[in-house]
């Protein structure tokens, strides 16, 4: 299954866009986690608004481990500051319950910031969708456009 998805970018990667405005501190978008919180528990073919000041995906059932959460299969551009991102969710993979899909990002240069936080991650942006029910034969391909 495909599903098209819009996300909500965080309040935390708007602040990293300004800090890198200043200082040259750089991120890469390369990971993502998927989650069953992002659904009306009282109606489940309801999407709730995601939250723009999470730090969380909430309820991440996919990876389990993480982090380092799931690479994202491919990027491309739907116009010039619209990228979009493909995150496939293979078979045996977060089966049971999907409603919320978290794009992740990495520090990758420090720039002129005195402060190193190479390797450090954070919640790039959220999207959420009604409940999903996913089997282990599954495969779910998001398409994750990212308004900048």
């Amino acid at each position: 299954m495909a599903y098209e998805i819009i996300c909500v970018v965080t309040n935390t990667a708007k602040t990293r866009f300004a800090q890198m405005l200043e200082t040259g501190k750089s991120f890469v978008v390369g990971e993502f986690s998927v989650g069953s919180g992002g659904h009306d528990p009282l109606n489940p073919h309801v999407a709730l608004t995601p939250d723009p000041s999470a730090v969380a995906c909430v309820s991440v059932v996919f990876p389990a481990a993480g982090p380092p959460y799931e690479s994202i299969d491919a990027i491309a551009f739907i116009t010039d500051y619209c990228p979009e991102f493909s995150c496939i969710v293979n078979p045996g993979e977060a089966t049971g319950y999907v409603s919320n899909i978290c794009l992740w990002a990495e520090i990758v240069y420090n720039g002129t910031d005195p402060i190193d936080e190479i390797g450090t991650r954070f919640l790039f942006a959220i999207g959420n969708m009604p409940l999903k029910i996913k089997t282990a034969s599954d495969t779910f391909t998001f398409r994750i456009a990212v308004q900048l």
